[in-house]
C-alpha cells in the first residue's frame, strides 16, 4: 500500500510537517510512506497547460493508494493547499480521488481551532469523491509530544493519529480498491 503525504505548511519545522515525519513510524510497515515536497510550486487553477508540478501532483496521488493531509488550524486553509486541492478536485484531474481514503490531521492550539481546518478539507476532498478521516489533534506543548527520534511520546495524541492511520490503511479499503 502506498500513501503520499502533504503537509499544508511551507515552513520545514513547522509541527505539521513532523507529523508527516512521524507518521513514517506509525503506518504499518507494509505501508509504502512518501512525503511530497512540491507543495510551493503549485499555481492556482487555470485553464490551458497543465503545469509540470500540477501533473507530478496527478501522478503521485493517481499512483498511491491513499494521502495523508497534516494541517495547521487557521480559519481559512493555506493558499498553496487550497491550490493543490484546486487542481485535484478539478474536472482535468478526472476521477483521481474517488473513493481514495484521505487521512485529515490538523494540529492546533486549542481542540476547537481546528474546526474550520477540517471543514474546509473534508469539503473540498469529499466533493471530488474521497473517503475522508480526521482527527484534530491539540498540540499546545508541541515538543514534549515528540521524543528525540521524532516518534510520538504523548500516549493520547498518539492513539488518536494512529486511529486515523488505521482507517486510511485499512484491509477493507485496500481490497476494495484493487
Amino acid at each position: 500500500m502506498k500513501i503520499i503525504g502533504i503537509a499544508g505548511s511551507l515552513h520545514p519545522g513547522a509541527y505539521v510537517w513532523r507529523l508527516l515525519e512521524a507518521a513514517s513510524w506509525e503506518l504499518p510497515a507494509t505501508a509504502d510512506f512518501e512525503i511530497w515536497e512540491g507543495l510551493d510550486r503549485i499555481p492556482p487553477v487555470v485553464d490551458g497547460e497543465l503545469p509540470q508540478p500540477v501533473d507530478e501532483l496527478y501522478r503521485m496521488v493517481s499512483e498511491a493508494n491513499g494521502m495523508l493531509i497534516t494541517a495547521p488550524a487557521h480559519s481559512t486553509l493555506p493558499v498553496q493547499l487550497s491550490n493543490a486541492l484546486g487542481w485535484l478536485s478539478s474536472p482535468r484531474a478526472g476521477a483521481i480521488l474517488l473513493g481514495k481514503p484521505v487521512g485529515v490531521v490538523t494540529a492546533c492550539l486549542r481542540p476547537h481551532e481546528a474546526m474550520w481546518t477540517q471543514t474546509h478539507l473534508r469539503r473540498a476532498l469529499g466533493a471530488a469523491g474521497a473517503i475522508v478521516y480526521g482527527a484534530d489533534l491539540a498540540v499546545s506543548s508541541g515538543r514534549s509530544r515528540f521524543d528525540a527520534t521524532g516518534k510520538l511520546a504523548d500516549k493520547e495524541f498518539r492513539g488518536r493519529f494512529h486511529k486515523v492511520l488505521d482507517e486510511l490503511c485499512s484491509p477493507s479499503l485496500a481490497k476494495a480498491r484493487t
